[in-house]
């Protein structure tokens, strides 16, 4: 695609419009020429230009009228317009070029340095803001794209809420009522394939639970404030307290600063991990897990939690945060796949990333970025 750009010139005189279109003879460039006001004001409905080069001194209609009505309309009030002239001393006269329109002077003769100078500025701010439109225009088909992606979201949300959820309430109920009818006629296998069917039954439906709330999760508009990372620490291990009442577990939670995030998604945050790092550390004893912060030095935190667990290869480290995506056996360790997914999609919603480090049989660490909160001015009053 060419990168020319169109450029209109008007002067009355065929030989000034030859001078200038021998000076501004280049490929990057496509010249229209003018002779009149009524000529140029044709050539802007037919066309779109970068830049008009005018002179000022024009029978019937002179340069500054024909300026004043370039500005007068809408689709070409924004062009830059250069004015050539040969009286260029006096101030009101450069007053009534600017008044008119103008954004830059030009005396005659023309010196051919200086005007290719003007020309290449102004081209190149012409295909700078042609490019942003382009952008612009790409930024907002994207956004149309993201907002219907979010109705067929809520769409499915309402499915696995509703449609999916109806088959298995008939399921768990259709379980309780042969247990409740035929229970004493059914033998001891029997009763075990019943308990199996409840069981997946339950299994789906948390499934289900998880998978909308890691749908909805990027939809609300965040609730933004200080938070104490301590505070919400604290409170996850307070919650995951029943889980560990019979192991030997050795907590190091280190100091953290304040961040501004939304308080109960980076409470889901840090129960997510710190149940990860659990779960992962259940055959050892004690079980270590430890909480640390530390200045990037780049503006923000980096956050982290390690344990002494069951670790991981790092050639499948990029599967730890994907939905589903599981590096153990579902025998050994249970879970759904969603925790680690759904931390991931909140850190980024408050502009960090996140990634993890381990080897197998070694423990994990996984870390995370938080913008530094913004200090606010103390104005002291006296």
């Amino acid at each position: 695609m060419s990168n020319s750009v169109n450029i209109l010139v008007v002067d009355d005189k065929p030989q000034n419009l030859a001078v200038l279109e021998s000076i501004l003879d280049d490929a990057d460039y496509r010249l229209t020429k003018a002779q009149s006001a009524q000529e140029a004001l044709v050539a802007l409905i037919d066309h779109e230009f970068a830049l008009i080069i005018l002179d000022v001194r024009m029978p019937d209609t002179n340069g500054f009228e024909l300026a004043q009505l370039i500005k007068e309309r809408r689709k070409t009030k924004d062009i830059p317009i250069i004015f050539v002239t040969a009286h260029y001393s006096e101030d009101q006269h450069v007053l009534s070029g600017y008044s008119a329109g103008a954004v830059d002077y030009l005396t005659k003769p023309v010196n051919p340095a200086i005007l290719r100078s003007k020309v290449s500025v102004f081209a190149d701010l012409y295909r700078k803001s042609k490019a942003l439109d382009e952008a612009n225009k790409t930024l907002y088909a994207r956004n149309q794209e993201l907002v219907a992606a979010n109705k067929e979201l809520e769409a499915f949300s309402y499915t696995v809420s509703h449609d999916l959820r109806a088959p298995l309430r008939h399921v768990s109920g259709f379980v309780q009522t042969l247990r409740d009818q035929a229970g004493s006629r059914l033998d001891e296998e029997s009763r075990r394939y019943l308990a199996r069917i409840e069981k997946a039954a339950g299994e789906m439906g948390k499934l289900i639970d998880h998978l909308l709330a890691f749908s909805q999760m990027g939809r609300g508009e965040l609730q933004l404030s200080l938070v104490d990372m301590n505070d919400l620490v604290n409170q996850a291990v307070s919650d995951l307290q029943p889980e560990v009442r019979q192991r030997h577990v050795q907590w190091d939670l280190a100091r953290l600063p304040k961040v501004e995030a939304d308080p109960a998604l980076m409470r889901q945050v840090w129960t997510n991990l710190l149940s990860n790092a659990l779960k992962y550390t259940r055959p050892r004893d004690p079980a270590q897990v430890k909480v640390g912060c530390e200045d990037s030095g780049r503006g923000e935190f980096v956050f982290s939690v390690r344990d002494n667990g069951v670790g991981f290869d790092m050639r499948y480290a990029s599967k730890l945060f994907g939905v589903f995506q599981r590096l153990h056996c579902a025998d050994e360790f249970e879970g759904v796949g969603i925790g680690l997914a759904s931390v991931r999609r909140i850190v980024a919603r408050h502009g960090g990333h996140i990634w993890a480090e381990g080897k197998p049989d070694a423990g994990a660490t996984i870390s995370f970025t938080l913008r530094k909160p913004v200090p606010t001015a103390v104005t002291s009053v006296e």
